[in-house]
């Protein structure tokens, strides 16, 4: 898990709400979960490659579920490396704490989508590609990771 130098001054705030980003730059798949429970569903997807729409979109979000924390997936190669999508990652999560001045950590996403991919189809046979499902439950999927780290944390 990786915290920029921003996010270490903000202290996790006794919210419970969480809310998760599977950021792509034209989808933002958002889930919501809860740090007490360590239960999480699928939230909303934002499509758009703007970037004011987008930040009214999450300032919205935010507004109407007050989380304590935000989990953002971490795009990184298959070996590990950084590509230019982990760097505009990076830049969005500061952008998030330095905005709402929420804590924000970034959780490494690898085959997320292709696990969500398999659980959408699992479970109703069939998806639409571009309807955002896959978005939301990547970042489900992001945010139980997240958990499971912290509860291994704790172990």
């Amino acid at each position: 898990m990786h915290d920029s130098g921003i996010n270490q001054t903000l202290k996790l705030s006794n919210k419970a709400n969480i809310l998760s980003f599977d950021f792509g730059e034209t989808k933002i798949g958002i889930a919501v979960g809860n740090q007490i429970t360590k239960t999480s569903h699928p939230l909303k997807t934002i499509i758009s490659t703007k970037k004011v729409e987008r930040f009214k979109a999450i300032e919205s979000l935010i507004s109407d579920w007050s989380p304590g924390l935000i989990v953002i997936g971490l795009p990184l190669n298959e070996d590990g490396s950084e590509s230019r999508l982990t760097i505009l990652v990076k830049k969005f999560s500061d952008k998030i704490v330095n905005k709402f001045k929420i804590p924000t950590t970034l959780v490494d996403e690898r085959y997320t989508s292709v696990e969500a991919e398999s659980l959408l189809i699992s479970s109703n046979g069939k998806y639409k590609k571009n309807d955002g499902a896959v978005d939301q439950v990547a970042a489900q999927i992001i945010l139980e990771s997240y958990f499971e780290r912290k509860v291994n944390d704790i172990a």
